[in-house]
């Protein structure tokens, strides 16, 4: 990890992995590669389509204060959630969003970076479903913030995974060779 701390807001409809790619992701931080990390969930009561958010603090020194209020870095895979989410993260973060499944957003004035690729149109094309669009997702933001390194990934998914396991490897290893 090039900084210090960075904090992440992984952001979707419930069904599309969220919470479990903040699990993979703070599996390999913490466990994979000894960094400090917080990892808090919050989903609403529905179990399908309702908003849910899973933060993250990765840090190499000791976490002061585990709560993500203003995110460097916004993950969002759906429009419920951008339409929740995009104004918390910091002037100088960065919002990554699938554009299949985000439409309507804007860049606002004096505001952070957005990236937006099609995640699902790739994950379709290279792994053959959308299913694991969250995985491929989480690989590109690891990669593309040097968080962690793409084997500290696959343990993790090996760790957390029983379903689908070589799909989800697959996905990672597809979103950390994104540019």
């Amino acid at each position: 990890m090039d900084r210090d701390k960075i904090e992440i807001t992984l952001a979707g409809s419930g069904g599309q992995g969220i919470i479990l790619a903040g699990l993979i992701l703070a599996d390999a931080a913490g466990i994979e590669e000894g960094l400090e990390i917080v990892q808090t969930v919050e989903y609403g009561p529905e179990a399908r389509l309702g908003t849910s958010r899973s933060d993250l603090v990765i840090s190499k020194k000791p976490i002061s204060y585990p709560k993500v209020h203003y995110p460097d870095v916004l993950l969002v895979l759906s429009q419920g959630a951008y339409n929740k989410f995009h104004r918390i993260v910091k002037k100088s973060g960065t919002i990554i969003m699938d554009t299949f499944n985000v439409k309507d957003y804007k860049k606002e004035p004096n505001c952070c970076e957005i990236l937006a690729l099609p995640f699902t149109d790739i994950v379709r094309d290279k792994i053959g479903t959308p299913l694991v669009m969250n995985m491929l997702a989480l690989g590109f933001l690891a990669r593309k913030f040097n968080i962690v390194k793409l084997e500290s990934l696959l343990t993790a998914v090996e760790r957390r995974v029983r379903k689908y396991q070589d799909l989800n490897k697959k996905a990672i290893r597809e979103g950390y060779s994104l540019e």
